[in-house]
Order: C-alpha cells, then sequence, then structure tokens
C-alpha cells in the first residue's frame, strides 16, 4: 500500500465526520475514483460506521475496564543511568590513563556513583522527620533552603 493510500484511508474517517476541508473532499474523491482497493475500504467502513450509528444504545451488565499505561519507574531509570555512566567512565579511563604496560588497571580508577533513595525510603524519612516535635517536613525543607 502506498503512502498516499495510507493518508486517503485515514482521511476516510474524516470525510465520515464532515471534518475535511472542500480541496481534501474533491482530492479524496479523485484517488477513490482511480484506486479500487481504497474505495472497496470506504464502502466498507461507510457501510460500518453508519449501521453503528444507527444502533440504539445499549447497556453493559458490567464496566468495561481499559488497562492504565505502563509507567516508568523513576528510581530505577536513575540507577540504570547511573550504572551507564560508570561504565562509560571506566572505558573511558581504561583508555585514558596508561600503566607501565599501556593498561589501565581498575585500582587505578576511581568511580562514583550516586544511588538515589528510592519513593519508599524517602515517604519513611518523613515519617520519622514528622514524629520529631516541631520538626515535620515543612521545617526541615525551609530549614534547608536557608
Amino acid at each position: 500500500m502506498s503512502v498516499n493510500c495510507s493518508r486517503v484511508r485515514a482521511q476516510v474517517s474524516l470525510r465520515l465526520d464532515d471534518e475535511l476541508s472542500q480541496l481534501e473532499r474533491r482530492m479524496l474523491s479523485a484517488h477513490l475514483d482511480r484506486c479500487d482497493r481504497c474505495r472497496v475500504y470506504a464502502d466498507e467502513v461507510e457501510e460500518f460506521t453508519l449501521a453503528l450509528r444507527a444502533a440504539p444504545p445499549m447497556s453493559l451488565d458490567r464496566p468495561i475496564a481499559v488497562p492504565s499505561p505502563r509507567r516508568v519507574s523513576i528510581p530505577r531509570m536513575q540507577a540504570g543511568v547511573a550504572a551507564v555512566i560508570a561504565v562509560a567512565a571506566l572505558g573511558l579511563a581504561s583508555q585514558m590513563t596508561p600503566s607501565s604496560s599501556g593498561e589501565a588497571s581498575l585500582s587505578e580508577l576511581s568511580v562514583t556513583v550516586t544511588r538515589f533513595p528510592t519513593r519508599a525510603e524517602t515517604e519513611r524519612e518523613f515519617a520519622l522527620l514528622k514524629r520529631l516535635p516541631g520538626r515535620g517536613p515543612q521545617s526541615v525543607a525551609s530549614s534547608t533552603l536557608l
């Protein structure tokens, strides 16, 4: 299927919703006049859409549950980025730090990897701070800003 046919097939739905400009409608009609496969597709979509719109609404026995998209965990992503940076630093350092044999040993390299606290660890720290008299998260946040 050509790029033109893909575009036309997307416009078939827009035509049914009366969302095409006059120029787009003419271009769509011209394509459908010369492309049998797109014309059959347009006829099927139009027939299905009109039947669906004419059907009476129905109530469902149970609700439809749509799963939420999977979210990326920020702490895991940070740990992954830190690991990539550490490996890159080791690779660069091994290329840049020659030893007597011309190669860098691991004992000569110094790499610091920072592990960020997880959300659960942060929430636990805030819960502990709330228990201290006069030292809630608000006062801690304001004192660290000063």
